[in-house]
């Protein structure tokens, strides 16, 4: 289905272009200023799209095109156009003369030949935003940097390159940048001297260094995960307009003492970092919203962070808390909290504090019972306390049934062998885990959760299904896998929740059949005056036969007597 914008803002649906002639720009009096083609197995550019004068934006993105049309050029009033993810093995040279074109995508595509295609696109002169993704680059050609000088976004992650050509600092009206996944060594100085930049990822790549020249003051987000780096420069602490730093899976040992003065600090990522401690100057970053120290060594948190109040997001996740700390309950706008993989045994009563709390990771914990302490916490909207390395609990308390806003609950990897009645009351779950338990039977409440979409149940101990699992009209995955199932039959299972659910429903509908037949067979009985009907072995009050003839011989064992 392909969508069209007319500048009278009415936007109308076209099943099929190819049944759109030259006649149409003329119905529509070229007013078309949007076209949507993306994701519609196209093997080619329609040819009526080049009858629309007036056209601004088109998406190609999502299909199976080879080629570009020379006829392209046609498009005079074409600002944005999305070729993403097609099969383009070259550009054509009228491509370069779209003057009006501002932003460009050319990502996924496998180009023969990257040179004659940067050529091409260099003659774009009036571009804003260019994205070349995943297109294997080598080299970026230093005539991009100089004749694109008013670039305001250049996206280049994916791809192999070891340097960027000095010329990028041409890009003087440059705001973001992505390098990302490349093959950076050293971080590149120039864009330290860029003075709108704003925006620079380098993650993925292999820098060990980023020193004071390198930094720019107009620095907002910087994303420098996944490399070597083992400290920051000072000059990046100086720099308080810095609101994003994601510095995860580097080799960092400490922050410098400087760091407090990073107050503008919203996001903050430092995970799969050997720190050890937590650092005191985090607690002094009274903005942030976001926190993320996953596998960093910690055994115990600092009592600053009772300080950092806007705190929305935590995550403390594979470390080696043995208890829970208590400055988080301080924390009480948090709306996602992890603390899978660490060593906790209780949960206190105080976590009923965290009432906006939507999301709770507890897997891989030392709970021996269930944490009952966590059905306090109303507001939660998904549930994750999976032991697949922690110790596992056998039951769940029927206080779950109070999280009635939770839409995902995963349980896998415990010891359960049964789930409490009033589960049914969680009338928003979506997502329901409970692979790998002991389970031999789920509670006929199930029926209830109509709004499950996902169930897994596979690795347990279940010999048959409740037929009210066939009331779950949005039921889409139901996984069955290694259950010594005989009702439904294995090769039933294995074609998952449709073919399930059908058989369900058509064992409830013999079910029902064998009933009528049976109330049938009885009004037969007694319209042809052969007696009520009963079972076989019982008399029509329904006592046995054998009982009232026993009976018989007793009453008349005295008659006998007496004559």
């Amino acid at each position: 289905m392909t969508a069209v914008r007319f500048s009278s803002e009415v936007t109308c649906r076209f099943f099929d272009l190819d049944v759109i002639g030259p006649w149409w720009p003329k119905v529509c009096k070229g007013k078309v200023l949007f076209v949507d083609c993306s994701f519609r197995s196209l093997n080619s550019f329609p040819p009526c799209l080049f009858y629309l004068e007036y056209l601004e934006e088109l998406h190609m993105e999502g299909n199976f095109v080879c080629s570009i049309p020379s006829a392209i050029n046609r498009l005079r009033n074409l600002r944005v156009l999305y070729l993403h993810e097609n099969l383009l093995s070259d550009v054509c040279e009228e491509l370069g003369r779209l003057s009006q074109l501002r932003s460009l995508d050319l990502s996924h595509n496998p180009f023969k030949c990257l040179e004659q295609m940067q050529d091409v696109v260099r003659r774009l002169c009036g571009l804003r935003e260019l994205r070349l993704y995943s297109l294997g680059l080598k080299e970026l050609s230093d005539l991009i940097c100089k004749d694109l000088f008013r670039l305001e976004i250049l996206s280049l992650s994916d791809n192999a390159l070891t340097t960027i050509p000095s010329e990028i600092t041409n890009l003087l009206f440059l705001r973001e940048i992505y390098l990302n996944n490349n093959l950076l060594q050293c971080f590149p100085a120039e864009l330290g001297k860029l003075p709108h930049l704003e925006v620079i990822d380098v993650g993925q790549n292999q820098i060990a260094t980023l020193s004071d020249e390198n930094c720019g003051s107009s620095w907002r987000k910087l994303f420098v995960s996944s490399n070597r780096l083992s400290s920051f420069p000072r000059s990046l602490c100086k720099f308080g307009h810095l609101t994003v730093l994601e510095a995860s899976s580097n080799a960092l040992k400490r922050l410098p003492h400087c760091f407090r003065a990073l107050t503008g600090l919203v996001d903050l990522g430092l995970s799969s970092n050997t720190l050890r401690t937590f650092p005191a100057q985090v607690c002094l970053l009274r903005s942030l919203h976001v926190l993320y120290m996953k596998n960093t060594g910690l055994k115990k948190l600092h009592p600053g962070l009772v300080d950092l109040q806007t705190l929305c997001v935590l995550d403390l996740s594979e470390n080696f808390l043995t208890d829970f700390p208590t400055e988080i309950l301080s924390l009480v706008n948090l709306e996602e909290l992890s603390l899978d993989d660490n060593k906790l045994k209780v949960i206190p009563e105080g976590i009923r504090s965290l009432s906006k709390l939507k999301n709770l990771g507890l897997s891989g914990n030392q709970f021996t019972t269930f944490p009952s302490a966590i059905c306090e916490l109303l507001s939660l909207e998904k549930l994750n306390i999976g032991q697949d390395q922690g110790i596992k609990f056998t039951s769940v308390p029927e206080t779950i049934a109070q999280l009635t806003k939770l839409k995902e609950l995963y349980m896998e990897n415990n010891n359960l062998v049964d789930l409490p009645d009033s589960i049914g009351k969680m009338q928003k779950l979506q997502v329901l885990d409970l692979h790998n338990n002991k389970l031999k039977v789920l509670p006929k409440t199930i029926a209830l959760l109509t709004g499950l979409k996902k169930i897994y149940l596979q690795t347990n101990n279940l010999s048959s299904l409740l037929v009210e699992m066939s009331k779950l009209p949005n039921l889409s995955i139901l996984t069955l896998a290694e259950n010594p199932l005989t009702d439904p039959p294995p090769d039933v299972c294995k074609q998952g929740a449709t073919t399930v659910v059908r058989y369900l429903k058509e064992k409830i509908h013999r079910e029902a059949s064998s009933l009528k037949i049976q109330a049938w067979w009885r009004g037969t009985m007694v319209r042809k005056k052969l007696g009520p009907f009963r079972e076989p072995g019982t008399t029509k009050g329904g006592k046995d036969s054998k009982d009232k003839a026993h009976k018989g011989k007793d009453k008349k064992a005295p008659h006998k007597k007496n004559g």
